[in-house]
């Protein structure tokens, strides 16, 4: 059964690696790789993309890294969906990831919630890496309710703009 639930929680990734390998002008009917990464927890994967060396950067959340909560979780891959490297961010609560880009620079930018930093029950968690997934960098963004982002860009400027929900301005929810 958990083995099933993990498969189900890694297909959205996998399409997205597929698809993502896809040539615009060919229909390419085979699937390139199929991979499976996880541990014996609860892991799922939430955004992927492509690499400039042609690999691939996933962010998700992980129950394995020896959180009881759940820690954001950052995969780097080779081309053939190999585990390069992996990185987990988090404290005491509970995190989640929504998307990751690579950045000019070469590093990472990842997105998502946390719940053991910043103001409320769950703030907007901005974290920038290195090329190998090292933290450089961090900064949340909330108020005393649930705020949480589920998309970022870098700009033109090197800066970056994130999208989510907010609880805590405005009108609420």
């Amino acid at each position: 059964m958990y083995e099933m639930k993990k498969l189900y929680l890694l297909l959205p990734i996998l399409f997205l690696i597929y698809w993502g390998c896809e040539e615009p002008e060919e229909k390419d009917e085979s699937i390139t790789f199929v991979k499976t990464i996880g541990g014996s927890s609860y892991d799922y994967g939430s955004s992927v993309q492509q690499t400039t060396d042609g690999g691939y950067i996933i962010t998700g959340s992980t129950y394995d890294g020896g959180s009881n909560t759940g820690d954001i979780w950052l995969i780097k891959t080779d081309s053939n969906g190999d585990s390069l490297w992996t990185q987990t961010f988090g404290g005491l609560e509970h995190e989640n990831s929504y998307s990751v880009q690579q950045t000019t620079d070469g590093g990472y930018i990842i997105t998502g919630s946390t719940r053991s930093f910043g103001n409320g029950s769950n703030d907007v968690w901005l974290i920038k890496t290195d090329s190998q997934g090292n933290e450089e960098w961090n900064q949340t963004f909330g108020g005393s309710d649930s705020d949480v982002s589920i998309s970022l860009q870098q700009t033109s400027d090197g800066g970056f703009i994130i999208t989510g929900d907010t609880g805590s301005f405005g009108s609420g929810n």
